[in-house]
């Protein structure tokens, strides 16, 4: 009986770390845009689960604020962010207290640092990079998104390395799908499931 409980404490003790995964948050003003490289789908449901390492957000300020005496949507260019977290670290990304588009312009035009939220209270402010323009449609990120993780030589970069036992075929095929929006890859997998 006593062997059962140290090898039940040892593999408690060897699983624990293996299992704790960190968590990513976003305030409603959020728009979270791309994570680790991939544009997302979904709209910003909360957590996100984070394995310990560098990870790279894409994200956006996003909110309805006045404007004299009408209320107007701001909105910042897609910025990115670089931050490296732990297994359990549970981050959220901090939205200022933006009530007209004046305070939003004036807030936004001197800043290139962001606020991030730690589960133990800690707040610290990390570098960000604008993306691109203002107005660029989700569906374009992934590209702006693969050609400055490319320029920048990150490991975010999701690119297909072709294998010589693989067909020419197979191989643009699967480019296509990479490159496809969400509508085209439903497109490919119901033309495949036909075949």
């Amino acid at each position: 009986m006593k062997n059962w409980k140290y090898w039940l404490l040892s593999t408690a003790v060897i699983v624990a770390p293996l299992t704790q995964a960190g968590a990513l948050y976003v305030d409603k003003e959020i728009e979270l845009l791309a994570l680790d490289g991939k544009v997302i789908d979904a709209l910003n449901t909360t957590p996100r689960d984070l394995k310990s390492g560098d990870h790279q957000f894409v994200f956006r300020y996003k909110n309805r604020v006045q404007d004299g005496g009408r209320e107007v949507e701001f909105k910042t260019p897609p910025l990115l962010m670089n931050l490296n977290t732990l297994a359990n670290d549970e981050i959220e990304i901090l939205a200022p207290q933006l009530n007209t588009k004046s305070q939003a312009e004036l807030y936004f035009s001197n800043r290139t640092v962001w606020r991030v939220k730690y589960a133990n209270g800690s707040i610290k402010t990390i570098n960000y990079d604008p993306l691109t323009e203002k107005d660029l449609p989700k569906e374009a990120i992934q590209n702006v998104l693969d050609q400055y993780n490319k320029a920048q030589e990150n490991t975010f970069q999701q690119t297909l390395e072709p294998d010589e036992s693989s067909s020419d075929l197979l191989t643009s095929i699967q480019l296509l799908y990479l490159q496809a929006n969400q509508e085209q890859r439903d497109e490919i997998k119901e033309w495949i499931i036909k075949q």
